[in-house]
């Protein structure tokens, strides 16, 4: 018998022409026989194997028994046989097989050389594996790994890395109560892993299942002398120097062999490949340590995110059955201990972007999440070596949004940190200067109030590139104009409503405004006027002397119906507390102007409100669909040009957009009431 290599990579052969089905669990998975990387596991090489089974007549001889053994081994072409090889070394039944002529008779002139010594008879078992990559080739280059300074653990929950050098012997992976030590290689004289060998049958993975089968031990004392100390090979040379912290190896009481513990039933190993780098036996290690965090919901370690979450998937690769799909179960496990939250951490987030583009995830949501965050942290990504394992496409995108994220933030920081809008008035027909004075005294006492409330306005730069317009502060005054917007909106009055010859002049200067900015407009643009100068005078007379003029009749009667013309009825205490509410009602109460129409006068004032709700609009909403926005950084960058896997997978991203701040989702709010018949 002769078992034919398949591309290079040798196969056992047996001795006898009897071994290919009474010796078959030197085929088998997980024998052990050249099993010394991902790919010489049995269930990845037998997932694309393809089995032929030869027989021939026996060579003529002078040997009179050469006739029967020649009509002997015809018998061997019984389809019995054949589906009996075929359904115990490949992961397909007989049925399916022929289906796809995975298995095949062939010739005798087929078949390879018969050695010298070989009995002329019998059957031979060819185990052909298809085309497969190398373990340097299958292995992703990861740029900027050789500058990883130590193995890192992500704890996830929005906690920063933290360094990690607990590879010999994990205690967030040893449980007293297991049955199954795991070992990095053969030689290794300590486990490294200590788990409950159901743990692994449950995931019916057939590599896994074999490792235990393979390492099953029959009696429960288990002897240390026999793991020897000899030098360490297959994925163990050198490891002490390449883990971060030397630490002492365990005692015998430590390895969980004492008697009052349950007994050891299993032994597997995980050796590295022989001719792998440094690099890539750490590489390897990690990994199998981050299967086994995998299975028990434990964090992740790794030299990078990425490196982290690449690795482990290509190892369920490997080993999970094909049915299962790999990207999804790492997504679960990831959002459950909410290790997808990379707030505040630019080298997750880099790697989190990275993973979620590979060609066999293409996880949008995550992508979204990555990308929004690595804009937002920008100036500390581009400094950091991961930034390389982000795809061309990816980094050309971040950067553009960068670049027009910060001339967003600039544009708003030019008009607010003076609160200059006098561009607004530009198409103004009022025919008074009166909205105008207004406007310019609204915008003197904003100044005055923002720089006793911040020591200062603008106030001080943070940060190396002088922003003073920080997340915080926008979110601050949107609260605060938010809340201004409505306490005296006109909740009954839209864009669509009729308008007076007294408000044409207020339309006229918020439509040409949006109009000039591409603004959205804000969906309810008038506010709430108090009676005009003619209806106050001509009202119910105040008890008076002989010497009260009509100046002074309307100096007392328009703080109070300034106070009528609002939501003060309809708004909730956190809109009545608010600092700028209560410090604008004593304003307006002060700001009394001698002869002057009230209605104008509000109307001056509310067009600097609304010239400064929409340029916060345009900085302060979040990208919609974010999962964690507990940051210092802005989360609205422009979404455009996204990679074009986004759009195939039919999942539209959308952007952050002015018309999901307040002003347009707070209106969806109110209780509206019937304006009086």
């Amino acid at each position: 018998m002769e078992s034919k290599p398949a591309q290079g990579r040798p196969l056992t052969s047996p001795s006898s022409p009897q071994l290919s089905l009474s010796h078959q669990q030197d085929l088998r998975p997980g024998s052990g026989r050249n099993d010394h990387g991902y790919f010489g596991q049995g269930a990845f090489l037998l997932r694309k194997t393809e089995i032929s089974v030869y027989s021939e007549a026996a060579t003529p001889s002078t040997d009179d028994q050469s006739s029967d053994r020649a009509s002997l081994a015809s018998t061997v072409r019984d389809e019995r046989h054949h589906q009996s090889i075929r359904t115990t070394y490949s992961n397909r039944t007989s049925d399916e097989q022929d289906s796809i002529h995975s298995s095949v008779w062939r010739s005798s002139e087929d078949l390879p050389k018969i050695p010298s010594d070989f009995q002329p008879f019998g059957t031979t078992v060819s185990i052909e594996a298809a085309p497969i990559k190398t373990y340097e080739q299958k292995m992703q280059t990861m740029k900027g790994l050789e500058q990883a300074a130590s193995m890192k653990r992500w704890a996830g929950g929005g906690k920063p890395a933290e360094a990690w050098g607990k590879l010999i012997k994990d205690p967030e992976l040893w449980d007293h109560a297991g049955d199954t030590l795991v070992y990095f290689g053969y030689q290794r004289p300590q486990p490294s892993f200590r788990i409950k060998a159901s743990l692994l049958e449950e995931i019916k993975s057939a590599t896994l299942i074999s490792k235990l089968q393979e390492g099953f031990q029959r009696t429960v004392k288990l002897s240390p002398s026999r793991h020897g100390t000899s030098r360490l090979r297959g994925g163990m040379k050198n490891l002490n120097l390449m883990a971060t912290g030397r630490q002492k190896l365990p005692t015998l009481s430590e390895t969980g062999h004492c008697s009052n513990e349950n007994p050891i039933r299993h032994e597997i190993h995980f050796p590295a490949p022989e001719e792998a780098s440094r690099i890539e036996i750490l590489r390897h290690h990690i990994t199998t340590r981050n299967l086994f965090a995998f299975r028990l919901g434990r964090p992740l370690v790794g030299l990078t995110y990425y490196q982290a979450l690449t690795d482990l998937h290509e190892r369920l690769l490997l080993y999970m059955p094909q049915e299962i799909d790999c990207t999804r179960i790492i997504i679960r496990y990831m959002m459950s201990g909410k290790l997808h939250n990379v707030a505040n951490d630019p080298a997750a987030a880099a790697g989190l972007l990275a993973w979620t583009e590979n060609s066999g995830v293409h996880w949008v949501e995550g992508w979204r999440e990555a990308f929004v965050h690595c804009v937002g942290m920008f100036d500390n990504l581009r400094t950091l070596p991961e930034i390389r394992d982000i795809s061309h496409v990816s980094r050309t995108l971040l950067e553009r949004s960068h670049v027009e994220l910060q001339a967003r933030i600039e544009a708003c920081e030019a008009r607010l940190s003076a609160f200059d809008f006098d561009d607004i008035w530009l198409a103004s027909t009022w025919s008074s200067t009166l909205p105008r004075r207004a406007f310019d005294r609204l915008r003197h006492f904003l100044r005055q109030y923002y720089e006793k409330t911040y020591k200062g306005w603008p106030p001080g730069a943070h940060g190396s590139n002088d922003r003073w317009l920080t997340r915080e502060l926008v979110q601050r005054l949107q609260t605060d104009f938010g809340s201004l917007y409505e306490y005296y909106a006109d909740r009954h009055r839209g864009w669509d409503a009729k308008y007076s010859n007294e408000d044409k002049s207020l339309a006229d200067v918020l439509s040409t405004h949006d109009k000039m900015f591409r603004c959205p407009h804000i969906p309810y643009p008038y506010p709430l006027l108090p009676a005009s100068a003619t209806e106050l005078t001509l009202g119910k007379p105040l008890k008076q002397s002989l010497f009260t003029t009509k100046a002074k009749t309307m100096e007392k009667r328009t703080p109070h119906a300034c106070l009528e013309a609002s939501n003060s009825l309809q708004v909730g205490p956190e809109t009545t507390s608010n600092g700028l509410v209560e410090a604008f009602l004593r304003f307006e109460k002060s700001d009394l102007v001698p002869e002057g129409n009230p209605r104008e006068v509000r109307q001056g004032r509310w067009v600097l409100m609304y010239g400064i709700l929409q340029v916060l609009a345009t900085i302060s909403v979040d990208t919609p669909g974010l999962w964690f926005n507990d940051v210092p950084y802005f989360l609205n960058p422009r979404l455009d040009g996204s990679p074009s896997w986004t759009i195939d997978a039919g999942q539209a991203l959308e952007k952050a957009n002015p018309t999901l701040s307040q002003c347009w989702t707070a209106p969806m709010s109110w209780k509206l009431e019937q304006p009086a018949t």
